[in-house]
């Protein structure tokens, strides 16, 4: 099916942990968060419960024209 198997799931600190929980963490060899995605490398896309998506609304625009509308690097 072409479905690669996944590495599990990817710890790292974040947020309230580095500040929490620092003294757990070397600052010097902390792990690049795997789950964060480039703005115009979208491989997959989330609907919000409420339609939001890319910067639209599933509600008020059909999904065809907020995903040909999508230019993440417009200043």
């Amino acid at each position: 099916m072409g479905i690669e198997p996944s590495e599990g799931n990817i710890i790292f600190p974040g947020g309230n942990a580095l500040t929490y929980l620092k003294e757990y963490f070397d600052p010097s060899a902390l792990p690049v968060n795997p789950y964060i995605e480039k703005e115009d490398d979208i491989r997959s896309i989330c609907l919000e419960p409420d339609g939001t998506v890319l910067g639209g609304n599933i509600y008020h625009s059909d999904i065809i024209e907020i995903l040909e509308g999508y230019a993440p690097l417009k200043g």
